[in-house]
């Protein structure tokens, strides 16, 4: 069955932690932008979200860091910060989708590191507070490694992505993607506060054309020089692999300050039906 959603969204933990520190009409229109992509996804009678995501150890440390890691649990639990403002909630997997997916990685070149228990922090659980605040759409987390080096390159990313693309494509469930983190921003880092709106205009640009080739190219100096947090955008690359580098469409960027991060959305949902 197609895919029947896909999205791409920052999930910077100031949008629900401190939300009002933001100018009002920033958040305003991040806001605004969440909720339309909230009601294609209602529209679209997704069954089952694949979340490409990054965690900030919550489940792993220095002892244990892979590229990949896809959760394929029964049930996950989150958020772990409980600073965050959103309500605790116990959300339903898919392991049954989560084992294919594993199985088709490893049969195509890719080989993810899998678990049967994982918790969610603000990089998931950010975006399904605004996407799905039912919590009630199963969901199989696809974790990037994004905070210890070597991160796995873009042109790895991509080839995942066309995995992963191509097991829900076959799947007899509906499926959405949501690619989740960036865009410019340091945290907690040296150069924290930081926000380098042309290098997320680039990327919005090459994401938006479905350049695969460009996506791809990215380097690790280039993601580390818009910030630490900018290497979340490796799933987003995986996303555009997902979709066959369908073009999107940026739903909105706002560079907010309080936030300190780029903050975007893109909608690749209209595409999937051309």
């Amino acid at each position: 069955m197609p895919i029947t959603f896909a999205a791409a969204a920052s999930h910077v933990p100031g949008m629900t932690a401190w939300a009002d520190a933001a100018p009002v009409a920033q958040k305003d229109r991040v806001y605004g932008a969440f909720d339309k992509l909230r009601q294609e996804l209602d529209a679209s009678a997704t069954d089952t979200l694949i979340v490409l995501t990054s965690e900030h150890w919550a489940n792993f440390f220095l002892d244990h860091i892979g590229a990949f890691c896809v959760g394929r649990a029964e049930r996950y639990s989150g958020p772990v910060e409980p600073w965050l403002k959103i309500e605790k909630a116990d959300i339903k997997g898919d392991p049954e989708l989560a084992a294919e997916l594993i199985e088709a990685a490893y049969d195509g070149g890719v080989e993810p590191g899998f678990a049967y228990e994982l918790e969610f922090d603000h990089g998931t659980m950010v975006p399904l507070h605004f996407l799905s605040p039912r919590m009630d759409r199963p969901v199989v987390p696809v974790m990037f490694n994004t905070l210890a080096s070597p991160q796995p390159n873009a042109r790895r990313c991509l080839e995942f992505g066309r995995l992963i693309g191509r097991v829900a494509a076959k799947s007899d469930k509906r499926i959405g993607l949501i690619a989740t983190g960036g865009l410019s921003h340091d945290p907690g880092e040296k150069n924290h506060g930081l926000i380098d709106s042309e290098f997320d205009h680039r990327f919005l640009s090459a994401m938006a054309a479905g350049d695969a080739d460009r996506l791809g190219a990215y380097t690790r100096a280039e993601f580390a020089k818009a910030g630490a947090g900018a290497f979340e955008l490796l799933s987003w690359v995986a996303l555009v692999g997902a979709l066959g580098g369908r073009k999107g469409e940026v739903v909105v960027y706002e560079a907010v300050k309080p936030w300190a991060t780029g903050v975007g959305l893109m909608n690749f949902t209209r595409a999937l039906a051309a």
